[in-house]
């Protein structure tokens, strides 16, 4: 297989382990140089900007404490931001889930009679497929953050939280650019690649019908929302159309206006090393600004807003006992930054149908199915994403919880059978035989050991290797040790009189 001109697309599915391999080689043959240098770009920055904050542990302390109690108090708090919203002339809608958000847009948007959708950057909107549903609806949907802009030509699904296009390095975009668009200049620098995306853009904003957003908290007392950005896209998006509707799942929601202080001292520092992002968007919407008609023949006089919030499987997540913590998760992509497997294969390879990383397989689990989430076998657990994250999610226990989850969902009847035949603890049958062997190749080794030299000799045939690798994916290439009659611990005890 050419690496070189597979899509992502192509091998989304991996809850299919072909799909999983082969994303895992795309990743690495085409993805990986640009991913680990982006990701350690934002690592360091992010050990500066962490280090300058005087107060970063009791900022943390107070952020997980926001996030529990609104979680604890989310019914409640979704009814007192309904009663807000409405009581300013906007609209509120809760829906179920993704089919209910992505209906109630596309009938907000057909009401409007909307040929023209700008859109900023929301992972939500990823997760329900939005932009599917509004494009078979006739409406044109233009992406308008850069990244997003560039996933879109590409038709890529995004590879990070905060950075979608991070798996791609300039000369990608250039090329990619010069076929889609046959452009005039040369767009051989990164200025140039943006100038030209700014221009493209420009009139889809004055064009727009209506804009859409996500949202990175909603305050329940006034019903303000805040967006963080880098390019100004969100500002023009919320602003310039005369329709605005925001999408966010519940959980974005907490209980008051002077608790988004900690979220945005640390959501910058924590996401790419920014002391403070570009732009820092704090609305209380609908707007009191005037419509201007840049489009022409406009029939809208008066400012619309629609919040969407929709549940999609939180409600159902916060039920949980063991995940419901990743309902704390504010987005900021610091856990996929510091992790080890994450810069070496991005978010195509490590990351589901939308979210990615460590965190990103309890979002899958939650929000859609849990085979989504099979990609979790490659968090070591490691640990290094506990201390990097700023509202201190465990999420390498997380993530095992949700492997044991697809072992037992699983149901390997060959593992669960062999099992019996090694000293494994029965609430352990349901893992891989591949974990089950090595977990116990104490056992095998001293096995191994006594039969010696007849051990070597079986191990090494063909028929052995071949068993070897389908049971327990051991490479019929890698050379196998030599088992010994007197093993280290026997010569050590000899050594030492014992």
């Amino acid at each position: 297989m050419d690496y070189k001109t597979v899509k992502p697309r192509d091998v989304a599915n991996k809850s299919s382990e072909l799909n999983f391999k082969k994303a895992i080689r795309m990743a690495i043959e085409v993805e990986s140089e640009a991913v680990r240098r982006n990701t350690n770009t934002f690592n360091q920055n992010r050990y500066t900007a962490v280090a300058d904050i005087e107060d970063y542990d009791a900022l943390k302390d107070r952020a997980r404490a926001i996030k529990e109690e609104s979680i604890a108090t989310i019914p409640q708090l979704i009814d007192q931001l309904r009663e807000q919203i409405t009581s300013r002339g906007g609209f509120f809608y809760l829906a179920k889930n993704a089919v209910d958000a992505n209906n109630y847009i596309k009938n907000v948007c057909v009401e409007h009679k909307a040929e023209l959708i700008v859109k900023a950057k929301s992972m939500t909107s990823e997760e329900t497929k939005l932009n599917h549903v509004l494009q078979n609806a006739g409406i044109e949907v233009a992406e308008t953050d850069l990244a997003e802009f560039i996933l879109q030509v590409a038709d890529e699904q995004p590879s990070h939280i905060v950075a979608p296009a991070i798996h791609r390095t300039r000369e990608r975009i250039a090329e990619l650019f010069k076929e889609k668009f046959n452009p005039d200049q040369p767009l051989e620098t990164g200025e140039e690649l943006t100038v030209f995306a700014r221009e493209w853009l420009r009139n889809k904003f004055l064009q727009a019908d209506v804009g859409i957003s996500g949202a990175n908290l909603i305050t329940a007392d006034t019903g303000t929302i805040v967006l963080v950005e880098s390019e100004g896209n969100i500002r023009m998006t919320t602003i310039l159309p005369p329709v605005h509707i925001a999408l966010a799942g519940v959980e974005k929601v907490i209980k008051k206006r002077s608790d988004i202080a900690p979220f945005i001292e640390l959501l910058a520092p924590s996401g790419t090393g920014q002391p403070l992002t570009s732009y820092t968007n704090i609305l209380r919407p609908p707007l009191k600004l005037p419509v201007y008609d840049f489009k022409g023949g406009r029939n809208a006089k008066n400012r619309e807003f629609h919040l969407v919030l929709v549940d999609n499987g939180r409600m159902a997540m916060r039920e949980d006992p063991v995940i419901k913590e990743a309902l704390y998760c504010i987005r900021c992509s610091a856990c996929l930054n510091v992790c080890t497997n994450f810069q070496t294969l991005g978010g195509h390879a490590f990351g589901g149908e939308t979210y990615s990383g460590g965190i990103g397989a309890i979002w899958e689990a939650g929000t859609g199915r849990l085979e989504n989430a099979r990609f979790a076998d490659l968090c070591t657990g490691c640990s290094r994403c506990i201390d990097q994250c700023p509202v201190r999610i465990d999420i390498p226990w997380l993530t095992e919880n949700i492997r044991f989850r697809l072992n037992v969902q699983k149901k390997d009847y060959l593992a669960s059978f062999l099992s019996r035949f090694m000293p494994t603890a029965a609430e352990d049958r349901h893992n891989p035989l591949q974990k089950q062997f090595f977990a116990n190749y104490y056992f095998f080794a001293r096995l191994g050991s006594l039969l010696a030299p007849l051990s070597n000799w079986a191990s090494s045939l063909v028929v052995s290797r071949w068993f070897m690798s389908v049971l327990f994916s051991v490479d019929k290439r890698r050379k196998l040790p030599q088992f010994k009659k007197e093993t280290l611990i026997a010569q050590y005890k000899k050594m030492s009189g014992e």
